[in-house]
């Protein structure tokens, strides 16, 4: 694990919705670069800290003494950004970097559909067993891509965890949600039911845990 950095004594703190892959997405990358921070939890309900910190109410949103960012992927940059003695999630080389962007691309445009089709169930008074079936299909045949990358590979791209996994991991661990976790909600409770990854996927699972090690 790598040690916490002093590359800046203001303080870091993260307003976190705790089940959110988008908020995983910063814990890991906050955790991977050993910078320490602190967390404030959300109530889903009641938004107004959020807004009354960045005047928009999704979350996650950052603090780093007086600067306010918002949105996952602005948080990755910004912290590659101004932590640059902390190990990169980007890359200085172009074409990395485009096939960095292009599977974050995929993670938020493709892979992460399933996801919205079974929070949309778990949301409905009536839940559509065979939509959440149908999302589980959706994101074992988006994850192949995954699959396949991870034949020669411990991680998506190089042989370091980047920004790509960071995206992608936290998108397929909700349909490989261990039982216990099911007992912090309703929520992750349905999810845990009626999310699967499937089978032909050990590589992908393998890796996810991997990255999911940082989120903590």
């Amino acid at each position: 694990m790598t040690e916490p950095q002093a590359a800046d004594a203001k303080e870091i703190v993260l307003f976190d919705l705790a089940a959110s892959p988008n908020n995983m997405k910063a814990r890991i990358a906050l955790n991977f670069k050993g910078l320490p921070f602190r967390k404030i939890p959300v109530d889903p309900t009641d938004r107004t800290p959020i807004v009354e910190a960045s005047g928009q109410p999704l979350t996650p949103v950052m603090l780093h003494g007086d600067t306010v960012v918002y949105d996952s992927r602005a948080i990755l940059r910004y912290l590659d950004t101004n932590f640059r003695d902390t190990p990169p999630l980007f890359s200085s080389d172009k074409e990395t970097m485009s096939e960095i962007e292009r599977i974050e691309k995929y993670a938020r445009n493709t892979l992460s559909q399933g996801v919205g089709i079974v929070f949309a169930q778990a949301l409905s008074e009536n839940p559509d067993l065979d939509a959440c079936q149908n999302a589980s299909d959706m994101l074992n045949e988006a994850s192949a891509i995954l699959e396949e990358r991870l034949q020669d590979s411990d991680w998506l791209i190089d042989d370091r965890l980047t920004a790509a996994d960071v995206t992608a991991a936290p998108i397929v661990f909700l349909g490989m949600l261990p039982p216990e976790i099911g007992r912090t909600g309703p929520i992750a409770q349905f999810f845990v039911d009626n999310f699967e990854l499937g089978e032909g996927r050990e590589r992908t699972r393998t890796w996810a845990m991997r990255v999911m090690a940082f989120d903590r």
